[in-house]
């Protein structure tokens, strides 16, 4: 069989050079259309490692004007912002509240910090992203560690002012988890050692990235927290809460209202609550319309390349009516006639295999797919290659079915006169 397919390829091969070039081409601007796809879906689809549901900002202001060389002032707002939170964590509605800075998802409010091992004896450290929060932070967010299982939890009964992500966990002790009696520093020159308290889930900033090394530093109590803001600008730091349930806007300002006399203390009062939701879809907004116009250029190349290849070998079928009328009148049946040209056309586009395989090991040499989000790898390769065959299989079925149907279906006799 393969050699009678290889015959009637040879065969037409003037008119099968321009079809093969044109199934190279076109099934290499599938594999290209679904990779990029593949991999903004699956990026798309982790979690980023925290829950972000009914989880609010609190904006607060001061009354008075409070910069960080008035040490005297600014501790008094630090205070009263701590009786604040006291109070909002009292209101029944509220499941938890937290202090935080640079912690804030779906922001830009970000930082990087230099780490490294204690036993790391390199002569300089690498930044990684930086999150300092205290314990409850892990509860408005319902972060979770590695295993699963609560992070407030394991943070809370294993001392240490580190908990690192599962992401830089493995860059650091590629051997065994950080829970284990680790210790870090934050440069090759500083004295000071912390102990790793727990390993989080990985951790990324947006839906549409890559899980990136994290740390937490944690404010174990009330007094970790004033040191932290004695030498810091009080505004610099953020409230977040979780509610028990969902609260729509008219829900949160009569929520506000109804509890105001206790959301102002001293010289700081609650200027705004915004929805960590309505950042996410600020943040993911231009991403979101980046990737419909990217599914619709994908759809408008699609609905080109069915009707390109479905007509290309629907007039190819077309033009063979001559040869399927003699063949069927030596003895050969409709089945049989419409196998064999599917079975062409199939053995035709794999002749395009090998050639691919040269394209794809290019582009993988030139680094031109997205390995940073996602490392290429053979499920990614068997998936895309499969879906851009699969496509080209279908077509290349329906191009040939529908004419060669009509064609046998007419009277031998009738298809003859063609030869």
């Amino acid at each position: 069989m393969i050699k009678h397919l290889l015959t009637l390829i040879w065969n037409q091969r003037n008119g099968n050079v321009w079809i093969f070039l044109e199934l190279l081409l076109v099934t290499a601007m599938l594999w290209v259309m679904a990779d990029s796809l593949l991999v903004d879906t699956y990026t798309y689809r982790q979690p980023i490692g925290v829950d972000t549901q009914h989880t609010y900002l609190l904006s607060f202001g001061l009354t008075d004007d409070v910069t960080e060389m008035d040490i005297e002032r600014n501790n008094q707002a630090t205070q009263d912002l701590l009786q604040l939170i006291g109070n909002l964590r009292q209101c029944s509605e509220v499941e938890a509240v937290c202090l935080s800075k640079i912690a804030t998802p779906y922001t830009y409010n970000r930082g990087w910090s230099g780490l490294m091992p204690v036993e790391d004896t390199a002569s300089a450290s690498y930044a990684y992203r930086v999150r300092y929060v205290d314990l409850e932070y892990f509860r408005v967010f319902k972060v979770r560690d590695k295993e699963g299982r609560p992070l407030y939890d394991q943070v809370l009964k294993n001392p240490g002012e580190v908990v690192l992500s599962e992401t830089l966990d493995e860059i650091f002790f590629p051997e065994g988890s950080g829970r284990t009696q680790r210790e870090v520093k934050w440069g090759p020159k500083s004295t000071e050692s912390m102990k790793v308290s727990a390993v989080s889930a990985p951790l990324k900033e947006m839906d549409f990235d890559t899980y990136q090394p994290t740390y937490y530093y944690v404010w174990r109590t009330e007094q970790d927290f004033l040191d932290e803001v004695a030498e810091n600008d009080i505004r610099f730091y953020n409230c977040l809460f979780r509610m028990k349930k969902d609260y729509s806007q008219q829900e949160m300002e009569a929520f506000l209202q109804q509890e105001s006399e206790r959301l102002q203390v001293g010289n700081v009062y609650v200027s705004s609550v915004k929805p960590i939701s309505e950042y996410r879809a600020d943040m993911l907004k231009p991403r979101l319309d980046n990737q419909k116009k990217k599914i619709a250029m994908v759809g408008f190349m699609l609905v080109n390349i069915f009707f390109g290849i479905v007509g290309t070998f629907w007039l190819r079928t077309q033009s063979r009516r001559a040869e399927i009328g003699l063949r069927a009148a030596v003895g050969a049946s409709k089945a049989q006639l419409r196998r064999e040209l599917f079975l062409e056309g199939l053995f035709l586009l794999a002749l395009t295999l090998p050639f691919l395989l040269i394209f794809l090991i290019n582009m993988l040499y030139l680094d031109m797919p997205d390995t940073y989000r996602l490392a290429y790898t053979w499920w990614r390769f068997l998936i895309t290659l499969s879906v851009s065959y699969l496509l080209m299989g279908g077509m290349i079925y329906l191009g040939i079915r529908i004419p060669a149907n009509k064609i046998t279906r007419m009277n031998p006799a009738e298809t003859l006169h063609y030869e």
